[in-house]
């Protein structure tokens, strides 16, 4: 598959939006909580991305390459989520892998809800 420049440039500006936006939320709310929101918020984000795509046909290969590749995917972090449940100690880092999990399929469940909902959904069409 070949990528032309500007697809390229929607992921590394894409990439740069998130990743700014992750050390906002870090510099906020640190460590596990942190970490656990932006999750949380990137699997609400990247559902409304996918459903909205497969359902409505709403983001075009561009959208979906700043959003879901680059915004999205640098956003979320599952190498600080693993590093922050392994040093949490056993119960705790334990926790946090459950709380992750259950947001994270309740968070794309928000946002396949949010996508199909036919009251909501008129901003799509």
């Amino acid at each position: 598959m070949k990528l032309s420049l500007s697809e390229e440039g929607l992921v590394c500006i894409g990439g740069f939006c998130g990743a700014t936006s992750r050390y906002l939320v870090s510099e906020l709310i640190p460590s596990l909580p942190g970490t656990l929101i932006v999750n949380f918020l990137g699997c609400i984000a990247i559902s409304i991305l996918m459903y909205g795509s497969i359902y409505f046909g709403v983001f075009s290969r561009n959208s979906r390459l700043f959003f879901g590749v680059g915004m999205i995917g640098s956003f979320t972090t599952f190498s600080a989520f693993a590093a922050q449940s392994f040093s949490a100690g056993p119960v705790i880092g334990f926790l946090n892998i459950l709380a992750n999990i259950l947001s994270g399929l309740l968070g794309v469940f928000i946002g396949r809800v949010i996508v199909t909902n036919p009251r909501g959904s008129e901003w799509i069409t």
